[in-house]
């Protein structure tokens, strides 16, 4: 059973066109009321989000030599994964993943102590059945697997310093001292997480050793019984007569040396053809993994930022849609829990599936817009009100005063104070958005759920 997410899988458009179709019973013009009050809603988000945006590219473009920079990145990293509804991964599932058998016909392994902070997000859980082949493919199992629609993984790696200590090469590991990773990826089985860290390696299984030992050691005594005979033969009359076991010195002749020769040159053969079959299925199974994260990578560095941006964006803007849809659709109003449970119903029925919907965030939203009012029991303003205030707080973002428009500062008498006049106004944005969100990464609670995967 899946566990309940907060992700609302509508794109904003069409959930405004689907909450537009319920029923107004109160006013004929509600739906393109409606549509305007979402229009004007997400122009506010959408510029809210665009100085976010700013902050946090200026910030990565700084991560691999300035700490502090990495500082910003990770706290505004997680709170666009919060407000885009992701879900940490916990460092149990993660164990979980690393201890279960892999989907995909590999063993992997990774170390963990290679990183100085590692983030993984994940959102949209689903139920698959997927087809396992075994045994060289002549069997096959049918399996139900946990899916994530969609997974972000953030790494940092240890210094020099630190592999130097350990007497690591990070090379070997495909690391790069100090990098910084950003990536996101798609449709990642739950069982096979950790193939997405950058340090994972490939390593045989059981039936893989069995599989190259079992034909390696018939091959070999074959090559023993057919061609090695008589060169080990006289392998071991050197030998003994090197440690003193034979008084007698064997004679090196001609054919001696050919024999000898030969002897060398097909256990090198022999040797060299297992090697180059272990090197082989080797590369087969990096080709594998390969062609897995190929299939699944979407994005990476600063094409993950503006996608998370964009979706986050998306979330915000859902919930306040849906908590002052409902609202409307109540003169009397609702409580929190009565608001709960109206919108997690309609997205059910509308199916969307079982959504854990944040009536609290979505409350915290509205109240900072100015929309809704009343203690326990809540109300939303009118379509027409909530139009007119959002519009104020759209024009607010670009009020500007040119200097010979200046109007003098005025007493309550009607005179002018000192001769002095008032300042340019020029309204930056934060001090304006400041008014109804808080800084990105803060949420209006406290969520229980596991700590995220964090290595320092």
């Amino acid at each position: 059973m899946v566990a309940r997410e907060r992700f609302i899988p509508r794109q904003v458009g069409r959930l405004t066109s689907d909450l537009c179709s319920l029923p107004w019973s109160e006013d004929p013009q509600g739906a393109e009321l409606f549509r305007s009050f979402a229009r004007l809603t997400s122009a506010l988000y959408h510029y809210e989000f665009h100085d976010r945006e700013q902050l946090v590219i200026e910030a990565w473009d700084q991560v691999g030599d300035d700490r502090e920079a990495a500082a910003v990145v990770t706290a505004e990293l997680t709170g666009l994964l919060d407000g885009a509804n992701y879900v940490a991964v916990s460092m149990s599932e993660l164990e979980d993943a690393l201890e279960n058998e892999s989907l995909i016909a590999l063993r992997m392994e990774v170390d963990l102590d290679d990183y100085d902070e590692l983030l993984i997000y994940r959102r949209g859980a689903r139920r698959d059945t997927v087809e396992i082949k075994k045994w060289m493919g002549l069997r096959s199992e049918e399996r139900t697997i946990t899916v994530d629609d969609r997974v972000v993984v953030y790494a940092r790696v240890k210094g020099q310093s630190w592999f130097d200590n350990q007497e690591i090469d990070p090379a070997e590991r495909n690391l790069i001292p100090g990098h910084v990773s950003l990536k996101q990826f798609q449709n990642v089985p739950r069982a096979d997480i950790e193939m997405l860290l950058p340090s994972t390696q490939v390593a045989f299984r059981l039936v893989d050793s069995l599989i190259i030992g079992v034909p390696a050691v018939a091959s070999a005594v074959a090559v023993l019984a057919t061609k090695l005979i008589s060169t080990l033969g006289l392998m071991f009359l050197l030998v003994g007569a090197w440690l003193g076991f034979r008084d007698e010195q064997p004679e090196i002749d001609q054919a001696a040396l050919v024999i000898l020769f030969g002897g060398v040159v097909t256990i090198g053969v022999f040797v060299i053809r297992q090697w180059t079959k272990m090197k082989n299925r080797r590369i087969e199974y990096l080709k594998t993994l390969s062609e897995a994260l190929y299939l699944r990578t979407l994005g990476a560095g600063p094409g993950v930022i503006h996608t998370l941006l964009s979706s986050a964006e998306q979330q915000e803007v859902a919930e306040v849609l849906l908590a002052y849809r409902f609202l409307l659709a109540s003169p009397g109003g609702l409580t929190e829990s009565e608001l709960d449970e109206e919108v997690e119903t309609w997205l059910r029925e509308s199916g969307q599936g079982e959504i854990d919907f944040e009536v609290a965030d979505g409350v915290a939203k509205l109240r900072r817009l100015g929309v809704i009012d009343g203690g326990k029991r809540l109300r939303a303003a009118k379509l027409p009100e909530s139009l007119a205030l959002l519009d104020r707080r759209w024009d607010d973002l670009f009020e500007y005063q040119p200097p010979d428009r200046l109007t003098p500062a005025i007493d309550e008498d009607g005179a002018a104070v000192d001769g002095r006049s008032q300042s340019p106004r020029l309204i930056r944005l934060r001090q304006v958005i400041g008014r109804f969100r808080g800084r990105l990464g803060e949420r209006p609670e406290e969520r229980e759920a596991e700590d995220p995967v964090e290595v320092s």
